[in-house]
């Protein structure tokens, strides 16, 4: 797997789901956690916490390699989120974000397919 620098600005060519105005994010490690903070350079007060696809589900960029949806060299964030009371944290896993740090260049998927689920619950030892 592919891991990122600590700090790196990537492009999203066709921006996010929802969100197609927003191309350019920086991305960056958070320290002292297995999690990456992505803010939008386009509009700095959208931003999002995400976690390797793999520490939520393992074999996640697997899968995803074997249906030709991710290429060699390129690995696969899942956005988190925070819902309900008490406040459990999800992962994304039904849009995924593949980046390719190489080419500074960054997708979502949009996935439909029970195995990769919209909302997965997150361990804090995960």
């Amino acid at each position: 797997m592919t891991s990122a620098p600590v700090s790196a600005e990537i492009v999203f060519s066709d921006g996010l789901v929802g969100l197609p105005n927003l191309v350019r994010h920086r991305l960056t490690a958070v320290p002292d956690t297995a999690l990456y903070e992505l803010v939008s350079n386009d509009d700095p007060t959208i931003g999002f916490i995400a976690a390797s696809a793999d520490n939520v589900k393992p074999g996640t960029t697997d899968r995803l390699r074997e249906r030709g949806l991710v290429g060699e060299g390129e690995w696969v964030l899942a956005i988190l989120a925070v819902h309900g009371e008490p406040p459990a944290i999800t992962a994304n896993l039904a849009g995924p974000l593949v980046i390719d740090m190489q080419k500074a260049s960054a997708r979502q998927l949009v996935i439909e397919d029970p195995e990769f689920p919209l909302q997965v619950p997150v361990s804090e030892e995960g």
